[in-house]
């Protein structure tokens, strides 16, 4: 979300003496049923930003929450919920203390384009209020295609709970909200949960791949494990320990993929670390501008070469001179911002997918096919790999007696189906793109000549 760097600077710069209302909030969606989508609102506020009254020997504060969903179309209020946030303490000192009020609200919703708007107003004091209107895009659900929910972010998974009554409680775990998505020094550990569905239209088993991306696209923690598709669906939690990465902006990618790699998913989450410990930065507030609050703000000259290094391949022979041309760090950051930004299919959600679900074929093209110390990437296939997406089919043939090894890839959805044929001429697993029939690609059709050895 857009107002999500700005929480972190505010958490992070003690408040002045005026008290101002802290309230955050996140959200993910889930599948419901065949038709609608649950919506999951997380929120909370910090109690010392409320004023309080006092109550026979208590304190209480208190305050008035308005969320309502509108369609973007129309402009119509769908489904609308007011409730109250209220706590009471016994000693005014624990007034003070930064202790935050933290819930969750869900709906059920038909997939379209909302506006979320929520309003929360200190019951105590109505002339400290806040106010958010944030673009929200649930897209269709699919009983075929293999896919993931968000990913919620949490300071606390409580699995096997018996506690049934508890408000964060779902499929026999508590799953404690983070709405403000900040961890760190006082918050070590990330917990994440997530869906997966039509687990049983897959191939085989499940491969996922977890993997946090740093602001300049490094991969700096991963991990993978292996499962059947025995159910139609199931719940993935899991921890990413933080405690050791520097202070800046991250983000959390989940990647399902059948045994064939045919089908995928994919889903993300930005989330923010603060370890002083770790790194001495210091943050300033740099404005209100997208640009600001993105990953691309804070690059150093080298990682901006070697983001861009990777992008290249997406990128028009105009883009390649512009890069050049540019000398200034800062003029390379936006050059980056803008030329991701542009490819951004999905410019309603706060998240840059066509970014996140690229360098995570990064990743997954540096596993499969890095040969002679040339990372995956730099490869003739993970080129193909990066630029046209998995293989409809892959044809190997590693072991024939009259020619070198070499593979053939088809993809039935490009140009009314194309080949790539790849092959280890050198001996040493770097396979080099020998014919293609895709427009634009290296073509050779006497390219078995190449690969006798005979």
């Amino acid at each position: 979300m857009k107002k999500l760097f700005f929480l972190f600077v505010l958490f992070i710069i003690p408040l002045l003496s005026q008290k101002k209302l802290n309230f955050e909030f996140d959200y993910a969606t889930f599948r419901y049923d065949t038709t609608t989508k649950y919506v999951e609102i997380y929120y909370s506020i910090q109690q010392s930003s409320l004023s309080s009254h006092k109550n026979d020997s208590l304190y209480e504060v208190e305050a008035l929450v308005n969320l309502a969903f509108v369609d973007s179309a129309s402009g119509k209020i769908v489904q609308q919920k007011d409730w109250k946030v209220i706590n009471t303490v016994a000693d005014s000192l624990e007034l003070g203390k930064n202790i935050n009020l933290i819930g969750v609200v869900g709906f059920s919703l038909i997939p379209q384009k909302y506006y979320l708007t929520i309003s929360v107003v200190d019951i105590n004091n109505q002339e400290n209020k806040v106010s958010f209107k944030e673009k929200l895009n649930l897209l269709p659900i699919s009983a075929q295609i293999f896919s993931l929910s968000d990913i919620q972010l949490a300071s606390r998974i409580i699995q096997d709970s018996d506690n049934q009554e508890s408000v964060f409680y779902k499929n026999t775990m508590e799953v404690i909200p983070a709405p403000n998505l900040l961890f760190g020094e006082n918050q070590p550990v990330v917990y994440y949960y997530s869906e997966l569905y039509n687990l049983l239209t897959a191939s085989g088993n499940i491969d996922l791949h977890a993997f946090v991306y740093n602001a300049s696209g490094a991969v700096v923690f991963s991990k993978k494990k292996s499962f059947s598709n025995k159910t139609e669906s199931r719940v993935e939690v899991s921890t990413v320990n933080i405690s050791k990465m520097p202070t800046g902006a991250y983000t959390l990618v989940l990647v399902a993929a059948d045994s064939t790699a045919s089908k995928k998913a994919f889903s993300s989450k930005k989330f923010f670390v603060y370890n002083p410990a770790i790194a001495d930065t210091a943050f300033k507030q740099m404005g209100n501008s997208d640009f600001m609050a993105s990953q691309f703000a804070i690059l150093s000259p080298e990682e901006c070469d070697h983001l861009f290094a990777k992008s290249k391949y997406l990128a028009g022979r105009n883009h390649l001179e512009q890069y050049k041309k540019v000398s200034s760090v800062e003029g390379k950051r936006e050059f980056l911002y803008k030329f991701w930004k542009e490819k951004d299919e999905m410019p309603e959600t706060p998240e840059n997918e066509t970014f996140m679900n690229y360098f995570s074929r990064v990743e997954l093209a540096n596993q499969k096919y890095s040969a002679m110390k040339k990372e995956g990437w730099k490869t003739d296939r993970g080129r193909v790999y990066l630029i046209y997406g998995e293989p409809s089919e892959i044809e190997r043939f590693p072991n024939q007696l009259d020619s070198k090894p070499y593979e053939i890839w088809q993809y039935h959805n490009l140009e009314g189906g194309v080949i790539f044929v790849f092959a280890d001429l050198t001996g040493f697993s770097d396979y080099q793109l020998i014919n293609s029939t895709m427009r634009g690609e290296l073509r050779d059709d006497s390219w078995q000549r190449r690969i006798i050895t005979n």
